[in-house]
């Protein structure tokens, strides 16, 4: 990644050896502007486990941006949990190149990884002060992202909030216009499912969906097909 100006260092490190101090200021003066509460794990919560995926950039030691992901062992889905470039530095490609060249990163340490990221649906969140919807939709349609044909909710992220309904699930598959349901649907029990003695019609609703769709496959849709997709 260029240095973006005379003289001004730009360092990526990995998120697993960034130090706890300089993540802390990662996470007030970057991600924090970037997502609503509702969508953003507390500072201890986000700390990096063993074999974490994600790079924090630092400009003359400064956090400035970065993308972080998760690896959930039993469907082998990476989720982009956090892609964030600090306020004033949003314009110019600045997000394209981090998120271009993690992806590349990613696919080279999990090649058959299904990567996905959880995105706000415009037809259910208006433009605010942390980000416009469409225009997130189209910097991911740039990026090569496709749309699971999901009606999604984002599980609840901190103690005693909500989930964040009206959001999609998008897309990097390895190969091919389709992913396998069961790969999905092992995702699902992992991040969002609720334990086996607990009544979960909402979420029970979410996977029976997989099931809509035949030969275990569900397709990838072109992120420009979702103003004309119907709402639940």
């Amino acid at each position: 990644m260029g240095s973006g100006g005379h003289n001004v260092s730009m360092v990526e490190v990995p998120w697993a050896e960034l130090d706890d101090e300089t993540f802390a200021r990662f996470y007030r003066e970057v991600l924090v502007p970037s997502f609503p509460p509702e969508e953003l794990v507390d500072l201890d919560g986000l700390r990096p486990t063993a074999g974490a995926f994600g790079t924090v950039v630092l400009r003359d030691g400064e956090p400035v941006a970065g993308a972080l992901g998760d690896l959930f062992p039993d469907s082998g889905v990476l989720l982009l949990s956090y892609l964030a470039v600090r306020p004033g530095l949003r314009a110019g490609g600045f997000g394209g190149k981090l998120l271009g060249a993690e992806l590349a990163r990613w696919r080279q340490r999990a090649p058959e990884a299904l990567i996905l990221a959880e995105v706000e649906d415009p037809r259910a969140h208006a433009a605010g002060p942390h980000g416009d919807p469409v225009a997130r939709l189209r910097f991911y349609d740039r990026l090569g992202a496709r749309l699971l044909p999901l009606w999604y909710f984002q599980p609840a992220l901190r103690p005693g909030a909500d989930r964040v309904r009206g959001m999609l699930l998008i897309a990097w598959a390895p190969s091919g216009d389709v992913v396998e349901a069961d790969v999905v649907a092992r995702f699902l029990d992992e991040y969002v499912g609720a334990s086996d003695d607990t009544d979960d019609p909402e979420y029970e609703a979410l996977r029976a969906q997989l099931s809509a769709w035949p030969d275990g496959k569900l397709p990838l849709w072109p992120l420009s097909r979702l103003p004309n997709a119907p709402r639940p």
